[in-house]
């Protein structure tokens, strides 16, 4: 129970179907399940998440339907998962650096009958439906006539199943990396070995100098 206490104020949900329950009366598990026999799915997608689906302004553009006694311009939109939500915003406009802005002060939430008679609301006198009730009950009778140890059996094969199909994808992921770098080294070219430079033959010292000197020694001798 306090775990349960824990989990229904963690979140807040738009229509306060989470807000704690201090002073507030749980509904009982039976009048839950006759609650979920006898709504749609879409219904039950709003309770089990704890909040409507309201488009944004975005999506939806931004027009007024009315304006209240105080002058604020009214804003209603339709929930697209149930379509018995309607969440009306009062907006004003006040004008500011030459221009006027407008900023949404307040919203509050109505439900409407649909057309096969559906209402959202579960009757009074039955306590306060949170979404982890709503939800737990859809999984009971989703479930019925499973036994544990079968639903065990089949939880631990799927976990085996999700295991073997990892290990697969990360062999398979593991042999296309090493394939592609082998691609990448067997595609390079050759690397060439570095050429050397040409050692330059030394100058002889028998060169033209040597050449002046033994003309000039047989000049000598042929005066003598």
């Amino acid at each position: 129970m306090a775990d349960d206490a824990t989990g229904s104020s963690a979140v807040l949900s738009i229509q306060g179907e989470q807000q704690q329950e201090t002073g507030r009366v749980r509904a009982s598990d039976e009048d839950v399940d006759l609650y979920v026999d006898g709504v749609s799915d879409e219904v039950l997608a709003c309770r089990e998440r704890g909040r409507h689906l309201f488009p944004t302004i975005r999506q939806a553009g931004i027009h007024f339907n009315g304006v209240d006694r105080d002058g604020m311009l009214l804003r209603r939109l339709v929930c697209t998962c149930c379509t018995l939500a309607v969440k009306v915003e009062k907006w004003e406009g006040v004008r500011a650096g030459g221009r006027t802005r407008f900023r949404r002060v307040a919203s509050n939430l109505e439900y409407r009958t649909g057309n096969d008679g559906e209402v959202y609301l579960a009757p009074s006198g039955r306590g306060h439906m949170t979404p982890r009730q709503i939800g737990d009950s859809v999984a009971s009778k989703a479930l019925a006539g499973q036994t544990l140890t079968a639903l065990r059996k089949a939880a631990n094969k799927a976990a085996a199943e999700a295991a073997a199909e990892k290990a697969a994808a990360d062999k398979a992921a593991a042999e296309k990396a090493a394939s592609k770098a082998s691609g990448r080294s067997a595609s390079k070219p050759a690397a060439k070995a570095p050429v050397k430079a040409a050692a330059k033959a030394p100058a002889r010292s028998g060169g033209a100098a040597g050449k002046t000197r033994t003309t000039r020694a047989r000049s000598a001798k042929g005066t003598g």
